[in-house]
């Protein structure tokens, strides 16, 4: 199987690169940061350039296409400007399509499959991460028209959601938060983040599940944290599911008890 991998140079796509690569099949390799990765073909690639994206996968021969990149930066949505709020939609979820788009005909030729990793923030939207939030949500929307589309065309669609995982991605976010503004405190308690309720080995081996597997499941949610949250909002009242949340975050009673 070919499989192109974007965010491959990321904790999660090194790995998911590693364990294909180990079952035999041919990796090709995308992310913005240059990388060596044994027996994986490796492209520099800016994913919100989408000719760019066209003219490299253009031809080729693709039975999988697993997108892992992803990036953030804490922030209260009254501080999160226009600009840098695009940017998160760009690279989590524009980025998405503009891969998806290029190669979805040679993916219905060949009956093959999308596998999205997305993240629990999409189910449970955490303060201080609107903007990312929103577009791992969107992910939810995509995905599910996607498959409704394609399933009877012979192609698999697979959203991954993994709970907190340390890759580095955590632990960087809260660099840029606004040190001045009205939340300068609680960006404050970000620093050095680094929640983990699922390794980066687990969340590997569900992406490698929903891309070898006969008959993948559409929604596979790793760890937890991500699949019990969803559940609990489903069935507490919205104002004292809110507590919770918020007790979650660093400082927080559940934040000083869980993912750590």
């Amino acid at each position: 199987m070919r499989v192109v991998l974007t965010g491959a140079a990321g904790g999660i796509g090194r790995r998911v690169a590693r364990r294909l690569v180990e079952q035999g099949h041919t990796v090709v390799g995308i992310d913005r940061r240059a990388a060596v990765l044994d027996g994986v073909e490796t492209h520099v690639l800016d994913l919100t350039n989408g000719e760019a994206v066209r003219d490299l996968l253009a031809g080729q021969p693709v039975d999988a296409l697993v997108t892992a990149a992803g990036w953030y930066e804490v922030s209260a949505i009254e501080e999160c400007s226009p600009e840098t709020f695009r940017r998160h939609l760009e690279s989590n979820l524009v980025a998405v399509h503009t891969v998806v788009h290029a190669v979805l005909p040679t993916l219905r030729r060949r009956q093959g499959r999308v596998v999205v990793v997305g993240s629990s923030t999409g189910s449970v939207a955490l303060p201080f991460h609107g903007a990312y939030s929103t577009a791992k949500a969107g992910l939810h929307g995509y995905t599910d028209s996607l498959r409704r589309e394609v399933e009877p065309r012979g192609v698999d669609v697979t959203l991954v959601e993994p709970g907190p995982t340390r890759t580095g991605l955590n632990e960087s976010a809260a660099r840029g938060a606004d040190d001045d503004g009205a939340y300068a405190e609680t960006h404050e308690r970000f620093r050095g983040y680094s929640p983990q309720s699922v390794t980066p080995e687990q969340v590997a081996a569900s992406v490698l599940t929903a891309t070898t597997a006969d008959s993948p499941r559409a929604r596979y949610r790793v760890g937890g944290r991500a699949r019990w949250l969803p559940r609990l909002a489903a069935v507490v009242p919205t104002r004292l599911f809110d507590r919770i949340v918020r007790a979650g975050l660093p400082g927080g009673l559940l934040g000083r008890l869980v993912d750590r």
